[in-house]
């Protein structure tokens, strides 16, 4: 690209070459488990149910389906008799970063680079039923609340930093719910957390102690599984027919990825030596990510007949995010473990969904949504250019034939650009980890489900 030649001193140094994998430690599990960085603030993934997407994902105090088992365990007792549901989303995301002189003054002009576009399928099962106990009901889960891939062109201008990265991961969560009274019910799931991830960058290294005379390309690639266990609990309070009220809390899930594969791959005129001395092949790697708590306060309100409304306030406490610890099994002098600041701040959610029956087999949603970010200036990478976002979603559900539904919705996400510049960056001790420009992210989701009462 044009402009790339000229900067390349600036970009590639010695002390780029010491922290090129230090800064990786940084990146791998940063993204490891995140669900994007445009769908949610920091890396969650709020894609449950489609009939709550519609509604600008609320449902914690408007038990509408058995989507409620992700999103308030405790509703599940108010879901009228047996279901299956399924459902699926594809994600259409966009991000484009800019920079310049004003921002870098290295730089002879202006520079534009977007993501190439990949889309994900994130998707949700359910299943819900009565027990046959008195006030008693049982239900599983299957749901992808963390999932992305982002990839960029392999010769943008922050590539030592991240070109490709595809990541999943899957809850699966057994759920019970009693009913204590007509008004009142609780309900409480252990997540069962499954995460993977595939991660690759292209640095260019200095091996002039090697008397090679050029910065060389190096690919990396991070490859990696881990599980791990939660809990989701919810309250839910039926005040009468036209008032609800809920209260959820989803834990705190620390993914610790152990033994993970760390691959190096230099150009054949590096010597093989030099190469097995630098970047040992059959390398693995040890880290640790914490998948924040999240407290969920939502109420329904049964406007008329014919109309519900749904307002959600979600808390999510990205401060557990302090710092990230990042260990090879194998250092050399390239190849240092690492302990970096991370310090995320807690950040919020406000939503507000409506539902309207337009006849009796069909029903029409409108929702939209703020979502502050929890990463500070300074932090912002190319895995999660994070940014404030709004949102503006619409659905509609369609009985097919009794007791078979289908529900569509439409997801249109928006940020304004933010700037992230080198004192942002100096102030916090990573000028060489972190891209000195403009993001801006824009997504088009649609989803489908189908569902099942029995």
């Amino acid at each position: 690209m044009t402009g790339h030649a000229s900067v390349k001193k600036y970009l590639i140094t010695e002390q780029l070459m010491k922290t090129t994998l230090k800064s990786f430690s940084l990146i791998i599990l940063l993204t490891c488990f995140s669900a994007s960085e445009l769908f949610a603030g920091g890396y969650q993934l709020n894609l449950f149910g489609q009939r709550q997407i519609g509604m600008a994902h609320t449902g914690t105090g408007l038990a509408l389906d058995y989507a409620t088992i992700s999103m308030n365990p405790g509703g599940m007792s108010f879901v009228d008799g047996n279901g299956l549901l399924f459902g699926t989303s594809a994600t259409f995301l966009n991000t484009t970063f800019r920079t310049g002189p004003d921002l870098l003054p290295v730089l002879p002009g202006e520079i534009e680079e977007k993501t190439i576009r990949n889309v994900r399928t994130p998707f949700s099962v359910y299943a819900g039923f009565d027990t046959g106990l008195n006030g008693l009901k049982a239900g599983l889960g299957v749901y992808t609340p963390y999932g992305n891939s982002i990839e960029w062109d392999d010769n943008w201008l922050y590539r030592g930093l991240l070109t490709n990265i595809s990541l999943s991961a899957i809850y699966i969560q057994p759920t019970v719910s009693y009913q204590l009274s007509e008004r009142l019910s609780v309900g409480a799931g252990l997540i069962y957390a499954i995460g993977s991830v595939n991660l690759q960058r292209n640095p260019d290294i200095d091996l002039s102690q090697l008397g090679i005379p050029n910065p060389v390309p190096l690919e990396i690639e991070l490859d990696g599984t881990t599980t791990a266990f939660g809990y989701n609990v919810g309250v839910y309070y039926q005040h009468n027919s036209a008032f609800s009220v809920g209260v959820s809390y989803r834990s705190r899930i620390n993914m610790d990825l152990d033994g993970g594969d760390a691959i190096f791959t230099l150009p054949e005129t590096v010597p093989e030596a030099a190469a097995q001395q630098l970047f040992p092949e059959g390398n693995t790697f040890d880290a640790s990510l914490p998948l924040p708590a999240v407290l969920s306060i939502g109420t329904g309100i049964r406007a008329s007949d014919v109309m519900r409304l749904a307002i959600d306030f979600n808390l999510t406490f990205w401060s557990a995010y302090e710092s990230l610890a990042f260990d090879f099994e194998t250092n050399t002098p390239a190849l240092q473990d690492s302990d970096e600041p991370r310090n995320f701040r807690d950040s919020f959610s406000l939503r507000v969904g409506a539902e309207y029956d337009a006849t009796s087999r069909l029903q029409l949603r409108l929702g939209t949504y703020i979502d502050q970010s929890p990463v500070s200036r300074g932090f912002i990478t190319p895995e999660t250019p994070d940014v404030h976002r709004y949102g503006i979603t619409a659905g509609l559900g369609f009985e097919l034939i009794e007791n078979l539904d289908l529900n569509a919705s439409l997801l249109f996400i928006t940020s304004f650009e933010r700037e992230q510049n080198i004192q942002n960056a100096s102030a916090e001790g990573t000028p060489s980890v972190v891209p000195i420009g403009k993001f801006q992210t824009n997504a088009f989701i649609p989803g489908v489900s189908v569902g099942y009462r029995f």
